[in-house]
């Protein structure tokens, strides 16, 4: 038998082994029939035979891309033809099937593993046992092991005996050569690595430079940006050929010692494939990582650190490097313990270090450098995790605190630092406590109240026979004031029944208080309560609905005049609030994403610009954000009220704009203000 081929790290290998449509016992033969026909362009068809004599074909680029990359059977080659690997070419040569068994072993993660876990009575709900619990594979259902034990059955590594998978003697003997993953370190759970540990000796490198305050920590840039990663790709994210880290090193190694912009465009657009408005974006990026740097007028140069950096087995000087420049880079592995995917990462991220940017792509990115470096490995195709060179680097780095829990005295002078509004979050517990129990309806009342005064009204818990329960009056201008009465309806069964709400007692309420409009509160509605409700324009509010409303409302403020004019609408009361608070948000992000702009444009060491931006690259970066895309009204509105000498947060000069004061004294600014207004 021909030696195996050197085994990838466990993390590297895919977690997929793909399968070619015509039969699971036969998938070698399948494989023998697509191979002999690369390379081909990637939208020509490609056709196989059955052992049934049946015909079946697909795309190129699909089943390549889909069935052969992963396992390392195909690949790509310029203008997107594909061809077989290497190794693959060498089988059909060699048609030595245990060559090919050992690849995909090579490749692929549980080949080797799942041989060795076939015992006297395996069947495959066994083997997935051993695949999730011992190896931690996170597989929901059979098919994974289904696919591995095709592909070995088709290359006479195991036979199926009814139920039982059984080892065939040339199964035995692969097992035998074949370097296997132990489970610690499938897990994750080994120890870091004998070459890990001249680890803190290469992070001396940077001195006191990882030794950050947690205002340098919350300072740092929020994006990275666009680094190019090449053409097609068979075993990465996206479409890429190059890791994140590779393309780095990639682009550095371009710049050589210093060359032109437009020399540069050039070589990035030959080797990349990428345009020029790309190009602007991957130098605006690249200048940011510390990488690179203006040495004259249009021309670039790698930074003194540059090539040590992106040097290979340098991963982690890089990961260290990236981590002192961007937030929530090293901050990662402290929550990968357990495996977590990109969205988890996102809320992480915005709910637990006010990262308010943090989307999927840049947390992506974060990840493929964390993976380079061996820090983080990938699960599956969603979800990563620390590994344990990981969590001894973590020790090596001072980690940014998650918000609110910095220490007293520290101001920090971020944009991600503006403090949370309070949310009313005692008045709703009541409400959840009190409406579902049916015998506490003064306290329910009282609950109502004060949920309506939160909303701004003058809001007076009355109760008792022949009187509203909650009258509540917006105390506007003569023509603008209005009043609503609310009747606060608890209910042990979660449901308000028909026969609870007294629509004549209503009519009598709202004309006794000379109120425009009459609300009901309750946990639920009987259904038809709903009907009866519209036809004697009665607005029914569920608790949840009101929480909801609440909570909206303690970040978005609807002013008086506006929830008037919701309480209009009977039928579509709920939607048109939904809407309403839409809208506001919408405008609070927008003003938000306005000065993380200006404080990002502050803080660039940019000397032509001087920390202005204008309003229409301020619209640029917002059109790519917002659905629909803010108009040139909407940003200078905003503008003008940030520019204002009450809020003195941009200063404004022939349509450019610039930072005069850091995000939190803007936000203590605004709350005191807000304070000495409510005391008013």
């Amino acid at each position: 038998m021909r030696q195996p081929v050197p085994a990838k790290q466990w993390r590297n290998r895919s977690n997929s082994l793909g399968y070619i449509q015509g039969g699971t016992e036969v998938q070698a033969d399948l494989l023998r029939q697509v191979l002999v026909q690369l390379p081909c362009d990637g939208a020509e068809l490609l056709e196989w035979q059955t052992s049934e004599g049946k015909r079946i074909s697909a795309r190129c680029e699909d089943l390549c891309r889909r069935v052969l990359s992963n396992p390392g059977l195909a690949e790509r080659l310029g203008g997107g033809q594909w061809q077989p690997s290497a190794y693959a070419q060498q089988w059909l040569e060699n048609k030595d099937n245990s060559f090919l068994a050992a690849h995909l072993h090579a490749n692929v993660k549980f080949i080797g593993e799942l041989l060795l876990a076939i015992g006297n009575q395996t069947k495959h709900a066994d083997l997935l046992e051993v695949a999730t619990k011992t190896y931690g594979l996170n597989w929901a259902s059979l098919s994974p092991v289904r696919d591995r034990t095709g592909w070995l059955r088709s290359l006479g590594m195991v036979e199926l005996w009814g139920q039982r998978v059984v080892r065939t003697e040339r199964g035995d003997a692969l097992l035998g050569v074949l370097p296997l993953c132990p489970p610690e370190s499938a897990r994750g759970e080994e120890e870091a690595a004998e070459s890990d540990g001249d680890e803190e000796g290469q992070l001396a490198f940077f001195d006191d430079s990882l030794q950050l305050e947690q205002v340098d920590l919350r300072n740092r840039r929020a994006l990275i940006g666009y680094i190019p990663r090449g053409n097609a790709s068979d075993n990465r994210d996206g479409d890429s050929t190059l890791t994140a880290t590779a393309a780095l090193r990639r682009l550095v190694a371009l710049l050589a010692d210093g060359t032109g912009l437009e020399e540069f465009g050039e070589q990035c657009s030959s080797e990349f494939g990428i345009s020029k408005a790309s190009f602007t974006s991957m130098m605006h990026a690249l200048r940011h990582t510390g990488l690179v740097e203006q040495t004259s007028f249009n021309h670039f140069a790698p930074s003194e650190d540059a090539h040590r950096l992106v040097d290979e087995g340098n991963e982690r000087l890089l990961a260290a490097h990236l981590h002192a420049r961007y937030l929530f880079f090293g901050e990662i592995l402290c929550h990968l313990g357990k495996s977590a995917t990109t969205s988890t990462l996102v809320a992480v991220a915005k709910d637990v270090y006010g990262y308010t940017q943090a989307s999927n792509g840049e947390v992506r990115l974060r990840l493929s450098f964390l993976q380079d470096a061996g820090l983080v490995e990938r699960v599956d195709w969603q979800r990563f995790r620390v590994t344990a060179a990981g969590r001894s680097f973590t020790k090596n780095l001072t980690l940014q605190l998650p918000v609110g829990a910095e220490l007293e005295g520290i101001d920090p002078a971020g944009p991600q630092s503006a403090p949370p509004a309070s949310v009313p979050a005692a008045v709703i517990a009541q409400l959840r406590q009190y409406g579902n129990v049916g015998t506490d309806s003064r306290d329910f009342e009282e609950a109502v109240a004060q949920a309506f005064a939160f909303l701004g009204f003058q809001a007076e818990h009355l109760g008792g026979s022949g009187r509203t329960d909650v009258l509540g009056i917006a105390q506007l201008a003569t023509k603008d004031r209005y009043r609503i009465i609310v009747d606060a309806k608890s209910s042990g069964s979660g449901q308000v029944a028909e026969s609870d709400v007294k629509f004549d007692a209503l009519r009598d309420h709202k004309r006794k208080h000379k109120a425009d409009h009459v609300v009901v509160v309750g946990p639920d509605f009987a259904p038809r309560l709903k009907n009866w409700a519209a036809e004697n324009e009665v607005i029914l509010l569920r608790i949840e609905d009101l929480a909801t409303l609440l909570d909206q409302h303690s970040r978005n403020p609807m002013p008086l005049t506006e929830l008037r004019d919701a309480f209009s609408r009977i039928d579509t009361f709920s939607d048109d609030l939904a809407e309403r608070y839409q809208a506001l948000e919408r405008r609070s992000l927008l003003m938000r994403r306005i000065i993380d702009l200006a404080f990002q444009e502050a803080v660039d060491e940019d000397p032509v610009d001087d920390g202005y931006i204008s309003v229409e690259n301020i619209i640029y970066a917002l059109r790519k954000e917002f659905t629909p895309r803010p108009s040139r009204q909407e940003v200078d509105e905003l503008i003008a009220f940030l520019s204002s000498p009450v809020v003195a947060a941009l200063e404004s000069t022939k349509g450019r704009h610039k930072l005069i004061d850091s995000p939190r004294n803007l936000a203590l600014r605004l709350a005191g203000l807000g304070g000495i207004v409510a005391t008013s």
